[in-house]
């Protein structure tokens, strides 16, 4: 990386996005030798599993339990593991998905802060980008907002790893949000509450079995270290009833967090709301903690094992499922992910079924991956259109809004950051042209890493 006086500087490849695509591809950059800096908005990397405290993270593995992502995916839950912020892979109880992590989400800060920074990475915290410089169909430059004025970031390729697009909207490419005039998904502000008896839930819900969701798998509620519950529908029903909660969802969803008597609490749901619209994003921060107020009251007087239960953590920020998404040289579908499809330039995989949250209103509709259990996310997935030495990473990748449901989470979104790190490095014998990339060269490179192809 080259500096100069006025916080310029210039790199091989500049990231914007420090999330879970961002960071998993900076350190592939890294690792193949590639002066990289990653542009974060916060002052810690994580993205929404740390901004937003979205967890757990879902799902490396099928549903018949074949795991599908490991590389630097793996290393960074193994990482977690020995750092005492996880528990590693563990049965869905939902019954979802075969497996999910939890993970506490300030240690996973600081594991993805050590990781990024052993491989090389050169992190610029507290930045904003506002503008692209383009010349022939490439961007030279990026230009950030940041505490001491606008920085200039120049580059030879460039990874788009914001969740929104920025980057490439800012570059004329084109991109949906929602689709066919439906609203993006609905967004939800996350919270740990602490103090629970979870022995009293358990028992409840083992005698109200008609309660909960109706793949819950009970058996296992019992001797999991972690649980996740989707239900209480007559209680919930009754509050709602008395107008003792204003939250349009069908049913409370919450996970036991890693540590005993915490709860992480996945229930709040603001709709109608376009989270690029900055008067609507205000609106969601205002309205998910006014619906946290509610649900706090909701679970002390009706939950079993939540009578004493107290605030421990609220996210920073409202959790985004869905935004922009980026055209590409190749959309994935609905049907690639229902039918499982395979492809000759896939770069990761996913196995999370097609998972969306009513835009409009309470309910969720879930459509399970088909074949053998995991699709493939092929390279012109990352490619946006218009320009030459940019790739997508995460959520914003081209993909239609119901397959959207399924690439959008965490284990697949990093497994597609190291897929665009690794082409974006790779890119760089090509003058930066991401689609001369080797398909087959790729493919051997993330094998190399450890990725599951």
């Amino acid at each position: 990386m080259k500096r100069t006086e006025n916080w310029d500087a210039e790199a091989d490849i500049i990231l914007v996005g420090g999330g879970s695509a961002g960071v998993s591809a900076s350190i592939a950059a890294s690792r193949l030798g590639k002066s990289v800096i990653l542009v974060e908005r916060y002052g810690f990397l994580g993205g929404t599993a740390t901004a937003a405290m979205v967890g757990p993270m879902a799902t490396f593995h099928t549903r018949s339990g074949k795991q599908v992502i490991k590389g630097i995916p793996e290393e960074i839950v193994d990482e977690l593991v020995s750092s005492g912020g996880s528990l590693g892979h563990i049965k869905d109880t939902i019954g979802v998905c075969s497996t999910y992590t939890p993970f506490e989400p300030e240690i996973l800060k600081l594991v993805l802060l050590s990781a990024a920074r052993r491989a090389g990475v050169n992190i610029l915290f507290h930045s904003w980008v506002h503008e692209t410089l383009q010349k022939n169909g490439r961007i030279e430059a990026i230009r950030l907002y940041t505490k001491g004025g606008t920085v200039t970031l120049k580059g030879k390729v460039f990874i788009d790893s914001s969740g929104d697009g920025d980057v490439a909207a800012f570059s004329g490419v084109p991109f949906s949000v929602g689709e066919n005039g439906v609203r993006p998904q609905p967004m939800t502000f996350i919270f740990k509450v602490g103090n629970v008896k979870l022995k009293e839930t358990v028992n409840y819900i083992l005698s109200h079995r008609e309660e909960f969701w109706h793949e819950t798998l009970f058996d296992d509620l019992a001797n999991t270290p972690v649980i996740g519950v989707s239900g209480f529908y007559s209680f919930w029903k009754e509050a709602q009833a008395k107008g003792e909660v204003d939250i349009p969802r069908d049913r409370i969803l919450f996970f036991s967090g890693i540590r005993p008597g915490e709860v992480v609490v996945n229930t709040t749901r603001i709709i109608q709301k376009n989270p690029l619209n900055p008067w609507d994003l205000s609106h969601a921060e205002e309205e998910g903690r006014k619906q946290l107020s509610s649900l706090l009251v909701f679970f002390r007087k009706y939950i079993p094992g939540f009578q004493d239960c107290y605030l421990v953590q609220a996210a920073t920020q409202v959790g985004v499922r869905e935004s922009r998404r980026i055209h590409g040289d190749y959309t994935l579908t609905a049907e690639d992910v229902s039918e499982g499809r395979s492809f000759s330039n896939g770069i990761a995989k996913g196995a999370y079924p097609i998972d969306i949250h009513d835009p409009e209103g309470k309910g969720i509709i879930l459509k399970n991956v088909g074949g053998n259990g995991s699709y493939d996310i092929p390279y012109p997935c990352l490619i946006p259109q218009k320009v030459e030495n940019l790739l997508m990473a995460g959520r914003c990748i081209s993909a239609t809004h119901e397959a959207l449901g399924s690439c959008r989470i965490q284990a697949t979104a990093m497994a597609i950051g190291q897929a665009a790190g690794t082409a974006a490095a790779l890119s760089l014998d090509k003058k930066g042209e991401v689609r001369q990339v080797s398909i087959p060269e790729l493919r051997n490179r993330l094998t190399q890493m450890g990725a599951l192809l």
